[in-house]
């Protein structure tokens, strides 16, 4: 279970049991006021435990309400599916998006498979999911790469649905990954169209989203736009630097020099093919560079250059 979720429960019990031990009388004995006092240090030193307590591996629980839901067990099908598979892909970008590096607005995810999450559990009292990472048998000392994505996802959640101005949101989409836009645009829409509310609760991170707030967030990611083009450009090769997937090109004239990331493919071939890279570096080339825009109400917010592909200009 969710550390939040767990500590939630805890401080639940926690608050029943101390006015249990201040409503009971001291009797004869003062046996029932021993009880539940008894009860409550129980009580604290759990919590404290579960403080104390370092989880490595990505537990989350998606906790729904609205309309999709009826009472507290029953949940439409195709809204639970959607909302899962929206909430897995935008944690399987998130991950992705971890390295640092430019993501294509469509296609495949790199990785992809190494960020699936399962459901271990149904939250009780509420509808909702508890999705967990299978741990493999040789436990990990530090948060997983997957635990990481998770906490972020909810955390970019969370700061883009608090009340902020709009060169505040600007600036947070100005540091996210087009596609993770993409994704968490399609998690609100999930929520929107069907009029639900949700709980997002994990180890460091919970954030609630009432159906307001769900509103205010798919109205304001309903006006970001992310486009893909690609074009072909003449210059320069300064270099590359396949560590970092980082280029540099300068243009022909006196255009100036353009920098951004260099996909994957490109970088392994440039530095395992000596015979490759001599062709091109310090070299007049055509490259095959993608921007990547992401703009809002008409305002370019962001654009990401990512060199697909050199060739030497004959």
């Amino acid at each position: 279970m969710p550390t939040l979720l767990s500590l939630e429960s805890l401080e639940s019990d926690r608050q029943f049991v101390e006015r249990q031990r201040n409503e009971a009388g001291q009797g004869a004995w003062g046996t029932s006021r021993l009880m539940w006092e008894n009860r409550l240090r129980e009580l604290d030193l759990r919590i404290a435990e579960l403080k104390a307590k370092s989880n490595s591996y990505a537990s989350v629980a998606l906790i729904f309400d609205g309309l999709p839901v009826i009472g507290q067990g029953d949940i439409r099908l195709d809204f639970s599916t959607d909302a899962l598979n929206s909430y897995q892909r935008m944690i399987s970008v998130a991950l992705a998006s971890q390295a640092g590096e430019d993501l294509p607005e469509r296609g495949p995810i790199k990785g992809a498979g190494k960020g699936k999450l399962f459901i271990r559990d149904l939250v009780r009292g509420s509808m909702g999911f508890m999705l967990e990472e299978i741990a493999p048998d040789q436990h990990e000392l530090v948060a997983t790469p997957l635990k990481q994505a998770v906490e972020s996802a909810t955390a970019l959640i969370g700061a883009m649905t608090n009340e902020q101005s709009d060169e505040t949101f600007d600036d947070i989409l100005a540091n996210t990954q087009p596609r993770m836009i993409a994704a968490v645009q399609r998690f609100t829409k999930v929520l929107q169209e069907a009029g639900a509310s949700t709980r997002i609760v994990g180890d460091e991170h919970a954030l609630a989203l009432t159906n307001a707030d769900v509103g205010i967030l798919y109205e304001r990611l309903n006006a970001v736009e992310v486009t893909e083009e690609t074009e072909l450009v003449e210059g320069t090769l300064l270099g590359i630097l396949p560590d970092a997937h980082q280029f540099e090109l300068r243009l022909q004239g006196d255009a100036g020099t353009l920098k951004g990331n260099v996909a994957d493919d490109l970088a392994v071939k440039y530095l395992a093919d000596l015979q490759f890279k001599d062709t091109l570096l310090l070299k007049p080339v055509r490259a095959s560079i993608t921007y990547i825009r992401t703009s809002r109400n008409g305002k370019l917010i962001k654009e990401h250059k990512l060199l697909q592909n050199l060739v030497p200009l004959v």
